[in-house]
């Protein structure tokens, strides 16, 4: 249940309103342009694909590493 009088509710619809006022038409969001996604190529999801591989990579090097300079061999 919402109470249209409670401060927050009253002073959340002022905040919005002054809003709409400060900001410009192509400013809101409600007037853009929506967009579906774009369907990319195969060589660039391959590429994509090759990227997140290799960041995972790297972070397990660096645990590793990290890992490893706490805990010296004796």
């Amino acid at each position: 249940m919402r109470h249209t009088n409670s401060p927050s509710c009253s002073s959340s619809n002022a905040n919005h309103a002054w809003v709409h006022e400060v900001l410009e038409p192509e400013q809101l969001s409600s007037m853009k342009l929506k967009f579906g996604r774009r369907k990319l190529a195969p060589p660039t999801l391959a590429l994509l694909w090759i990227l997140r591989l290799y960041v995972l990579l790297m972070i397990l090097l660096i645990g590793y590493q990290a890992w490893s300079a706490f805990h010296p061999k004796s």
